[in-house]
């Protein structure tokens, strides 16, 4: 059929507008193939001049002189919680966010009658807080620290127990409190701390701790940044193979790596394993790790590292560069810094090749853990990592030294090595502790106010000598008896009086707190009154463990070290022989003692106080 006059000026009037659309669609095209060529340009042009900066023989080498750690810092985590099982010694809390946030949360668990049990005389509403370390990981048990609010009026939290509570991270972000979400929870036995562990005149009942009490959800994120000028994935590409190249671990069957390029700036790093004790150290190290080098390059850094490790102002430098290394000359630098009369070089020397597992790190390590306070923590660290079996042995050695702090922190040294080493198994005293006995001959009870609930006897049993009764807390009691007994008595919440008769020597004492129903606190503060009174037969250490932060004298003069050892060093070209004056960085490693040992009392608000966030 012939096609109609309609239909044929139709057919003109489609070919007319697709001659006049077509010079547009044209044009558009042209232009997309433009702006694509523009940002291919762009690019290329930006990898040529990555590449011509790398090519530089005087570019920065190591990652640190041109990245920055990110996540190194101690996170805290508050919440406001509720003590229970109080005998009669609670209070009533006034109207207040704390009251709000405590029925908040009790309503949350489905608890009934939500306001009255929060004014009950067998409860309290207390801040509890944690402290995070960069090395922590999900599912951690961490120290609470509780403190009794001041919205309470509550008189003893001793023998109470912090209900099931939510932490979370609180900033202030802009002139607003922002609530980073759960983190944490937690919830233990409450122990009130001794006057020889606080150095306070008197007993303070309203503050303690809740020993393992608080568990992770969330491990930190730890990683560094690539500074303004080298951001590109090339460069973050090359760091990132750098590191795992040096670093890397088994996770069961299969070998991880621990760095990861997240883009043109952000490296994500996981710890390995053995450095998680001093992530300060782990930082150091990789920051000090050289990334695109020719062989000719390292062995100009291990020349400098060299001279740099004889002068103790930058020796702890030249040694995790050159633990960075890891290996061949980098390593004899290293044993030659142990031959050297500076301790300080000997100790850096040292630590750096405990986590090479070098026997010949061993000896130095000991004598200074044993000579040296300041160099302790670190010292038992490195003979905790080191693999090597005469490492262990050395730890077994320390055992043995008369000093609490040495002998306890090489026992807690065994157990960083191996959890399941058998020194570091004790005897169940029912749910209450873990009994752990060594044998020595200088005899010592320590008791354990951190990470877990314990007490250690050095030595052989010891004889308790009272001559009249004790109370070491409000509801234990102990009173001598003839023919070598004591009786322990324990007053129950509804005023049931349990007791029991047992020998008049320490580990019968102990054994006797699971039938009398008592609890850690009842057994702390025994130990302390049983050493103050000095009614034991042995010495009794309160929680002696090696302090991170003190001061070393270098010279008879006063002369102190430069420098905290637990903390990132700062990384510059100083190896190379380039102009740069070596300095510190970074942040020391926080322990909860220090919120409880100080004589200065924060100022409590009505509600949780915000901290400053670290913007990004």
């Amino acid at each position: 059929m012939l096609p109609s006059a309609a239909d044929t000026q139709r057919d003109r009037l489609l070919l007319i507008l697709s001659l006049l659309l077509l010079p547009s669609v044209v044009v558009s095209m042209g232009c997309q193939s433009w702006v694509t060529r523009k940002k291919e340009e762009k690019h290329e042009k930006e990898i040529r001049l990555m590449r011509e900066k790398l090519a530089d023989p005087d570019r920065p080498r190591l990652a640190g002189e041109i990245a920055t750690p990110l996540g190194l810092t101690i996170q805290r985590f508050d919440t406001i919680g509720l003590i229970s099982n109080l005998p009669g010694t609670g209070g009533i809390v006034e109207p207040s966010q704390q009251r709000d946030m405590v029925l908040t949360e009790m309503r949350r668990h489905e608890v009934l009658d939500a306001e009255t049990i929060i004014d009950s005389p067998s409860t309290a509403v207390a801040k509890a807080f944690i402290l995070v370390n960069p090395s922590h990981n999900k599912s951690d048990r961490l120290d609470v620290i509780v403190e009794c609010s001041s919205t309470c009026n509550a008189k003893d939290l001793q023998d109470g127990y912090l209900m099931p509570s939510t932490l979370r991270e609180y900033q202030l972000i802009q002139g607003k409190v922002r609530d980073g979400g759960e983190m944490a929870v937690a919830s233990g036995e409450f122990v009130a701390l001794p006057t020889s562990v606080t150095g306070e005149e008197k007993l303070n009942p309203l503050r303690g701790v809740v020993i393992g009490g608080g568990k992770l959800l969330e491990a930190p994120k730890l990683g560094i940044r690539v500074n303004k000028d080298w951001r590109h994935v090339m460069v973050v590409g090359a760091i990132a193979d750098s590191i795992n190249r040096r670093f890397y671990f088994k996770d069961g069957t299969r070998q991880r790596q621990v760095a990861e390029g997240k883009n043109d700036w952000h490296i994500a790093l996981e710890i390995v394993p053995k450095y998680r004790w001093d992530p300060m150290h782990y930082m150091s190290t990789v920051l000090s790790i050289g990334f695109r080098e020719t062989e000719d390059q390292i062995d100009e850094r291990i020349n400098g590292c060299r001279k740099l490790l004889v002068n103790r102002e930058t020796a702890r430098k030249a040694a995790c560069e050159l633990e960075a290394i890891g290996k061949g000359r980098a390593v004899e630098v290293l044993l030659e810094g142990l031959m050297c009369v500076d301790p300080e070089v000997r100790l850096h020397s040292a630590y750096s090749l405990a986590y090479l597992d070098r026997p010949e790190c061993v000896p130095v390590l000991r004598e200074l853990a044993i000579q040296e306070p300041a160099f302790r923590p670190v010292c038992l660290i490195g003979l905790g990592v080191n693999e090597h079996p005469s490492s262990r042995e050395a730890l077994l050695d320390l055992l043995q030294e008369a000093e609490p702090e040495v002998r306890y922190g090489a026992l807690l040294a065994i157990r960083q090595g191996n959890p399941r080493d058998p020194i570091t198994l004790g005897e169940p005293i029912g749910e209450i502790c873990q009994l752990i006995q060594i044998p020595s001959s200088s005899p010592t009870a320590i008791v354990s106010l951190e990470e877990r609930k314990e007490l250690v006897v050095f030595g052989s049993n010891a004889l308790i000598d009272l001559s009249q009764e004790i109370s070491p807390t409000p509801s234990l009691s102990i009173v001598p008896l003839p023919g070598g007994l004591v009786r322990v008595a324990k007053r129950q919440g509804d005023g049931e009086v349990l007791q029991s008769i047992v020998s008049n020597d320490l580990q019968s004492l102990i054994r006797a707190m699971p039938t009398v129903e008592a609890n850690y606190n009842d057994v702390v503060h025994m130990m302390d009154h049983l050493g103050s009174s000095k009614s034991l037969g042995i010495p009794i250490a309160m929680n002696p463990r090696p302090r991170a932060g003190r001061v070393y004298q270098r010279d008879a003069s006063g002369t102190e070290s430069g420098e905290q050892i637990l903390e990132t060093v700062h990384v510059d070209s100083a190896s190379r022989a380039a102009n740069g004056k070596s300095k510190r960085s970074g942040i020391s490693l926080a322990s909860w003692p220090s919120f409880l040992t100080t004589k200065e009392k924060e100022e409590e608000a009505s509600s949780l106080e915000p901290k400053e966030g670290n913007q990004p």
